[in-house]
């Protein structure tokens, strides 16, 4: 794969929020600095105005960077648990949860280019603290893991359909949104899945005798499966949607080429709840 992220590298001026104390981005020296500055920045109320929320946003992200590729390079370093796993595990999915929040407050015109401008930025950041950086490839697979959730909730929106975005943090169900009929308030928690996910989950539920090999080939032919999830004493339904070319089109820049596909899709899917 080329080493495409590093072709946006005109160098920008570290600068975003700048707190009470003059601290910002661009006087953090270290990757503990950076830690304190994020968890600082957490604290504080994000802004109302979009720009300033953005900003706001951009600068946790980056600020939050260097610990969540150490976080990266531990967990792929121990892939079968070691003891501060779940701490690495919270810190990414905590960066990853900060990534989608950024991307949605972002302007629609602005996504083009958005993730090489940003790939450009933590690069430079993390140059400057002499810390190691996300390979492409690392950045490559979150760009499509985001991707997929980012694309959906912003068509089903597009599309007028109601959309909470869960944190995963708080959501043991492996639910990434609930999306609502606005004519029925009918909702669905969907856990979107590209075809690959899709079609292993599937065979995951067949094994554990979750569903038949008949609800498989039909799960397989409408893109999408309805299963009860058990967490505790608590059940949901949770809506496994297939994510693909076949099903809702392509993703370019965090955006569904045809959401009106996706809204053809979510349809029948209410329409059989019914």
């Amino acid at each position: 794969m080329t080493n495409h992220w590093r072709r946006y590298l005109p160098k920008r001026r570290l600068g975003g929020m700048a707190l009470a104390d003059g601290t910002q981005l661009s006087t953090v020296r270290s990757v503990e600095e950076a830690g304190a500055f994020t968890d600082i920045l957490k604290g504080i109320e994000q802004p109302d105005d979009h720009v300033e929320r953005a900003k706001h946003l951009r600068t946790m992200l980056l600020a939050q960077t260097p610990r969540a590729v150490l976080a990266q390079i531990q967990m792929d370093k121990h892939k079968h648990g070691y003891h501060n796993r779940e701490k690495r595990l919270y810190e990414l999915i905590d960066f990853n949860d900060m990534f989608v929040s950024l991307i949605l407050a972002t302007p629609h015109g602005e996504l083009k280019g958005f993730a090489e401008r940003l790939y450009a930025d933590m690069d430079s950041f993390c140059r400057r603290l002499g810390t190691p950086m996300f390979t492409p490839e690392q950045f490559d697979a979150i760009i499509r893991g985001l991707s997929i959730e980012i694309a959906v909730y912003r068509a089903a929106r597009y599309m007028g359909f109601g959309v909470h975005m869960t944190s995963r943090v708080e959501d043991a169900f492996g639910i990434d949104m609930i999306i609502t009929e606005p004519d029925t308030k009918q909702t669905l928690n969907i856990d979107c899945k590209a075809l690959p996910a899709f079609r292993h989950r599937l065979e995951d539920l067949v094994k554990h005798g979750r569903i038949s090999e008949a609800q498989l080939l039909k799960a397989d032919s409408d893109q999408y499966i309805t299963t009860m999830q058990h967490q505790g004493n608590e059940s949901v339904p949770v809506t496994l949607l297939c994510i693909g070319p076949d099903s809702v089109g392509d993703i370019h820049d965090f955006t569904l080429d045809h959401p009106e596909k996706l809204r053809d899709l979510l349809d029948k899917i209410f329409l059989a709840m019914r």
